[in-house]
């Protein structure tokens, strides 16, 4: 771009703001997989241990719950914030 377009770009574009949003989406990103992931992991692992280590499977079912929790929060967190912007 010439001198003038790169100076146009930047006072329509808030790279600052745009930085943001990539790191969070990146986090958000991060966080949710993590998160489900800990959710089938757990209900897995939970049906493995059901009948021989019911308290194995207990703990496995809490993980699973957690995750399920952290997920459902991330997606309502995320649906408020953009019904409010």
């Amino acid at each position: 771009m010439s001198g003038l377009g790169a100076a146009l770009a930047t006072k329509i574009v808030d790279v600052g703001q745009l930085a943001q949003v990539v790191e969070v989406a990146l986090v958000a990103g991060v966080v949710v997989s993590v998160a489900f992931s800990l959710v089938i992991r757990g209900v897995v692992r939970a049906g493995e241990h059901r009948r021989e280590r019911p308290v194995l499977a207990s703990a496995h079912a809490i993980v699973a719950i957690v995750g399920l929790l952290v997920v459902a929060a991330a997606i309502g967190f995320g649906v408020s914030t953009m019904l409010t912007k």
